[in-house]
């Protein structure tokens, strides 16, 4: 009986437009969504993707993950990702190291790039 009401409570959730993530719009480098897009296929999502490169970004402060050149000398543009809300507050934390948003997204994308070389996709 239990799991039929953790099934219920999950369903009303549901439908009353509870969510577990959080519409938020960035300006990044155009070259950077490129990349979070054909990561999201490998993670699966795109904001899983970024999700995986904030959180390894996040736990290893000693290394540069400064974006390369290549990623942002493009232009910035506007894109809306739902992510979850504690990449979002890892994001705003490192605003600090990164000086914006786009930028931390611009150093995620190249983390994931990195992936995309290993991957061959």
């Amino acid at each position: 009986m239990r799991r039929k009401e953790r099934e219920n409570e999950r369903l009303r959730k549901l439908r009353s437009g509870h969510t577990s993530t959080v519409a938020k719009r960035y300006k990044l480098p155009e070259r950077a969504i490129e990349i979070i897009e054909q990561a999201g296929k490998i993670h699966g999502q795109q904001s899983r993707a970024i999700q995986i490169a904030v959180e390894i970004i996040y736990r290893t402060p000693e290394k540069d993950y400064t974006a390369p050149a290549s990623i942002t000398d493009t232009p910035f543009v506007g894109k809306t990702y739902g992510l979850p809300p504690r990449t979002v507050r890892l994001i705003e934390s490192l605003t600090s190291k990164f000086g914006t948003r786009g930028n931390v997204l611009a150093a995620c994308a190249g983390l994931l790039a990195e992936d995309l070389k290993a991957g061959k996709v």
